[in-house]
Formats: structure tokens, sequence, C-alpha cells
């Protein structure tokens, strides 16, 4: 799965407080007075004062110091300062509770837990500290490759900025280093709904659900990615590669087909194209063989021609029992021998006519299917049909490409593939001719062969000039083997 990589924590500050640089002297005295309010705040909730919702209040916002300080040395003792800080504050919250109704102070601790926004959508208020301290914790964890640690901060983070697109992103993209995709996918998800349009994201969390085999929502998160992104050939190509994946090749032909149809130079797109109709007709081939296989189950003609064959045999033995027969009637001393003979080719007759039996069972069962092998037959055709529609259409979409760029490799080599597939299925006819067949179209049909023979080797020719691949070359040997170019081969090394 392609991993997004973004220069992630140089704007990850930008939601929470900003921070002047400080020299050494006032680095050490603000450590100094951080430390001390730690220590003070955290004795306090050990004493009379931690029934008192201020105590807590007062705890909360010297850990937020702590985790806001932006000094390591600090942030280091203690990396969860931010958590610490929401107990303290949903501490406060419940101390100052009266008749059911809270005080000022718990309405002063709710402030930190949520990010404030204006009318014009900018965040604001005391919440801003809190999100700045989860943002800093996912930043350092994140930087220590605590990539579980950094998730946890930044989803705090993008709880208490319930608007913002930035805590959201990271916590996407976290969770997928992390490897929780439910918690990558929350995120990704939040910051779709907020409105986020980085493509990357929308690429990612595609991703996430074509892991998880969710076609419907994989294809649903491209098609809005591309919506709003709708120059980004990225999320475009992503989906024809779902589809793919998802084996609707007839989804990837039509959605490529319309790309084509508005940018015909794009050599890259025509080939893509052209690929994938080739894939298509490839995709034929199994439902072919499928078919054959069962029409082979209902065989009548075959069957019938075993029959004939296998009856001739009974019938032989049955004239040679015949001509024994009549011998011992002219020659009956010859009985006994004659007799021993007699019983021998009677059992080896004995043994042909069950066999006969069997094939004649054979012949009634698949006369009984003759309507299934009709069936077969037209679905046979059908899909030979649309296979070579298939291929006709890749041919097309190949020498489209052949007239957008005649120097593309890629055209060249796979109309070579194309060409030479087609003369070892034709070779192979000829190999299966009978001799009678030969004599009639033998010659013919070699000569088709080997026009398609060199149709390929033109285009490999082609090719290996463009590009000197070894495959490329192994190709072009086995070629000038075929057509006996004795000189060429020489050429290539052999």
């Amino acid at each position: 799965m392609r991993k997004l990589t973004f220069a992630l924590f140089a704007v990850a500050a930008t939601g929470g407080a900003s921070y002047a640089q400080t020299d050494k002297l006032l680095l050490e005295a603000n450590r100094k007075t951080i430390l001390d309010a730690k220590k003070k705040v955290d004795e306090a909730i050990t004493k009379k004062d931690s029934l008192k919702a201020k105590t807590w209040l007062t705890r909360a916002e010297a850990y937020l110091d702590l985790a806001n300080s932006q000094d390591a040395e600090l942030t280091n003792q203690v990396p969860n300062a931010g958590f610490i800080a929401v107990e303290s504050l949903k501490k406060a919250i419940s101390l100052d509770v009266v008749n059911g109704k809270e005080g000022s102070t718990a309405a002063a601790a709710k402030k930190y837990l949520s990010v404030a926004y204006n009318k014009e959508g900018k965040a604001e208020g005391e919440g801003m500290k809190l999100y700045g301290a989860f943002m800093n914790a996912g930043i350092a964890k994140y930087q220590s490759k605590d990539y579980s640690g950094a998730l946890k901060d930044l989803q705090m983070a993008s709880e208490i900025g319930s608007k913002d697109t930035t805590a959201a992103m990271y916590t996407g993209i976290i969770g997928q280093m992390a490897k929780e995709n439910d918690a990558a996918k929350v995120g990704f998800e939040k910051f779709i709904s907020l409105g986020g349009k980085d493509p990357g994201i929308y690429y990612s969390l595609a991703q996430i659900y074509k892991d998880e085999k969710n076609e419907d929502k994989a294809l649903a998160t491209l098609e809005k990615g591309i919506s709003i992104n709708p120059a980004n050939k990225d999320l475009k190509n992503e989906k024809i590669n779902m589809y793919l994946a998802f084996k609707k090749i007839d989804s990837a032909i039509s959605e490529l087909s319309a790309v084509v149809e508005k940018d015909p130079s794009n050599v890259q797109t025509v080939l893509n194209l052209a690929i994938l109709f080739d894939n298509k007709a490839e995709q034929y081939n199994a439902e072919i063989r499928e078919v054959k296989e069962k029409l082979a189950e209902f065989d009548v003609e075959g069957v019938k021609k075993k029959v004939a064959a296998q009856k001739d045999k009974v019938d032989a033995f049955e004239s040679e029992i015949k001509r024994l027969t009549d011998k011992i009637k002219k020659d009956p001393k010859s009985a006994v021998n004659t007799k021993k003979q007699i019983a021998e080719i009677t059992k080896q007759r004995d043994a042909e006519k069950v066999e006969l039996d069997n094939l004649n069972a054979e012949l009634a069962k698949k006369s009984a299917n003759a309507g299934n092998a009709a069936e077969l037959t037209a679905k046979m055709t059908d899909l030979q049909e649309k296979q070579k529609a298939a291929k006709s259409s890749a041919l097309a979409n190949y020498d489209k490409a052949l007239k957008v760029d005649p120097n593309n490799y890629d055209v060249n080599y796979n109309l070579g593939v194309i060409a030479f597939n087609e003369a070892v299925i034709l070779n192979k006819k000829v190999g299966d001719m009978g001799m009678d067949e030969y004599k009639k179209d033998g010659k013919a049909a070699e000569a088709t062969r080997d026009d398609k023979f060199k149709e390929a080797l033109k285009y490999f020719e082609k090719a290996y000039s463009l590009k000197k691949e070894e495959d490329v070359k192994e190709n072009l040997k086995q070629l000038y083997r075929v057509l006996k170019m004795e000189d060429k081969l020489k050429e290539l090394g052999e």
C-alpha cells in the first residue's frame, strides 16, 4: 500500500500557541518556574485542598504549561502531561457542582476541554492550550517513532479541536503508521467531513477500504476525492486500478474510455485502455476452456466413432470364431487345437463386447443430454464473439497509440506479443491437421502463420531499437530461428 509522506509536523503547532525562542538563562528560569509549580500542585492534591475544585484546575494549568513548554527536558520527564491535565480538569468540574449546577471553576475548566470557534470559524479560547499540548506531545512521540503513543495524543488533539482538519489528518496518517487502521479511518473520515481536500488523504483512506475488501466505500472515497480534485490524475488512475483489483474490468474500461475520448492524444491513457481490452480478452480464456471441458462430456459424435470402431473389433472376433468353427466341420481332426483357439478368441471377444456395452451406455447418456450440449455450444459461441470484440478493441487502441507515438516502446512490444501469440495458435492448428486436411489447406495455413510471425518480428525489432531489453532480444532470437533468418541471429550473438 502506498504510504503518504508529509512534512508532517512542520505545521503541527499552527492551531496551538506560538512560542518565542528563549535564551539559555530564560529557559532555565522558566524550567524552574514550571517544575516548582508542578511540585506545588502535586503536593496540594494530597492535602485537604484536594477536595477543592480550584486545586485541580490549578494543577491542570500547571501541567498544561509543562506540556506546552517546548522544553524537551521537561516534556520527556512527563510525556503524558496532557492526559494528566485532562484528568485534573474533569476532577475540577466534578467537584464544582452544587444542587446539580456547575460553578465558575467548573465553567473555567470546561473551556480548556474544547477549542472555541468564532463566527469566521477561527480557533480561539483556552482550549487552544490543551490542543497545543497534545499536538506537541504527538510531535515528540512521532519523532521518537512511538507511533502508538503519538496516535493517542493526536486523537485527543482532534477531539479537542472538533473542527480542526490538521489533527484529524495527522491522526489518520499516524494511525496507518501505528498499523491501527480503525483509528486511521476515523481520522481520515473526519478530515473529509470537515471539508479537507488533500488528495493524498482520499487515496490513503481508499487504500484502507480496499485492503478490507470494502469495494463500495473504497470507490466512493476515490469518487469524492476526484470530484473535489478533478485535475488529480493519481486518484483517477487509482480508481481504475481498484476496478481491476475488484474484478470490475468493464467499469475500468468505461472509465478510461471517457478519459481517452476527452484526450485522445495522451498516448499513455490510450495504451492503458488497449491493455484493459487485452486483459478482458484474456479473461475469456478461462470461461471458454471451462465450456469446452463441459462440451467434451456431451461429445456424441466422438463416442459414436468409438462405438463404431469397437463394434468393428467385436465383429472381427465374431468372424474369426465363425471361420474356426467352419474349419472343425471341414477338418474334424483339427478339432482339439481349433477349439482351444476358439475358447481364447471367445474370451477376447467377450472382453471387447463389455467395452462395447460401456461405450453404448456412454453414448446413450450423452445423447440424453444433447440439449445441454446445444446450450453450451451457444454459450461458447457467445464467449468467442465477445473475446473477438475485446481483441479487436485492444488492437484498435494499440493502433491509435502507435499513431500518436510510433516510438513508444510499450506499444510496439505489446503489439509484438499479440502477433506472436496469434502465430503460435496458427502453428498449433497446422500441427493438428490430418494428412488430407494438410494436403488441402496446409500450405496456405503455414503462409498465414509465417505472416503473423513476421508481423511480430516487425514490432519486436522496433521495440529493441528503442530499448535493449533482454526479453525482447530473446523473442527476436526465437523469431529469427522460426523464420530461418540466420544472419540476423548471428547479429544477436548466436
